[in-house]
């Protein structure tokens, strides 16, 4: 029995002349909440069929602008001081945020984490230790003042969405559901609640950060 010819596979096509740092550049400047493939395809001013030949999908062109961000930002020095040196580094995460909307909800749904972070990450540890705080507690402490960034930051963007068909924002949504009567027993929290919700995020962030860094001064300070 003879064997059947093979099918030629497909050609190869043409290198694309655009780059990974141009892929980059594009999908930061595209912003998180629009990022696609089709978005940043057309901010390069190609076909989105063209990027497959550099990038497997949407979740390469995040890691690709976040890295890219990150990169770009100006982290503190260690200075003299641990707490003020992290309220500052907490600082510039926040700053990301702000400047990159969608960025704070994109890093929770990351596939795996862009390099510029895990090197931050790591430095920022690094400095923790020379401070003297143990290698674990020096881990944890940056874990989780960055995700308290993120989670704030994002809740705080959900806030401001409409959710209603008449036109209600998150935000009353949930300041409605905070509602305590001033003769109920709740009516002291239910005030400071409102606070968090009708407030900045940022000064509700500093506050939880103030908390998460008292804590890590107490395992500091720990024989």
């Amino acid at each position: 029995m003879s064997t059947p010819p093979l099918r030629p596979g497909p050609r190869p096509g043409r290198r694309p002349s655009f780059s990974l740092d141009d892929i980059a550049e594009a999908a930061l400047a595209v912003g998180f909440r629009d990022l696609t493939m089709v978005s940043v395809a057309a901010r390069l001013g190609v076909r989105h069929s063209s990027l497959y030949r550099r990038v497997s999908g949407r979740d390469e062109l995040v890691v690709a602008a976040m890295d890219l961000a990150v990169q770009r930002a100006c982290w503190p020095g260690p200075g003299a001081d641990w707490r003020a040196y992290l309220e500052e580094t907490a600082d510039v995460v926040w700053g990301l945020f702000a400047a990159h909307p969608g960025m704070a909800e994109a890093i929770r749904d990351l596939p795996r984490t862009p390099p510029s972070v895990t090197r931050v990450f790591y430095g920022t540890a690094h400095a923790l230790t020379r401070f003297g705080f143990e290698g674990d507690d020096a881990v944890l402490v940056v874990d989780t003042f960055v995700d308290l960034a993120a989670d704030v930051y994002a809740a705080g963007e959900r806030l401001v969405r409409v959710r209603d068909e008449d036109g209600l924002t998150a935000r009353d949504l949930m300041r409605a559901s905070w509602e305590a009567g001033p003769a109920e027993p709740d009516a002291a929290f239910a005030a400071v609640v409102r606070q968090a919700i009708d407030g900045e995020p940022y000064d509700w962030f500093r506050k939880k950060l103030a908390l998460v860094l008292d804590g890590a001064a107490s395992r500091l300070s720990a024989p």
